[in-house]
């Protein structure tokens, strides 16, 4: 993202979720975006191999009547 113009991108969303940003904020939201960028880049930048991959399993509640352990 770099290069990116946050000011029009703070318009762009602000405007399709209909959540003003007053102009007080817009300094720092502007800011925060472009450190929010350097972070994901960082994370980008680092290899992964899919194989390595290891997704925590997804908890689901029991239904009515069954026990917690499945």
């Amino acid at each position: 993202m770099t290069g990116m113009d946050f000011e029009a991108y703070i318009d762009a969303v602000s405007e399709a979720i209909d959540l003003p940003v007053a102009a007080a904020h817009r300094p720092g939201t502007a800011r925060f975006l472009g450190l929010a960028a350097e972070m994901a880049a960082l994370l980008e930048a680092v290899p992964l191999d899919d194989g390595e991959l290891v997704l925590a399993p997804v908890f689901r509640l029991p239904e009515p009547g069954e026990s917690a352990d499945g």
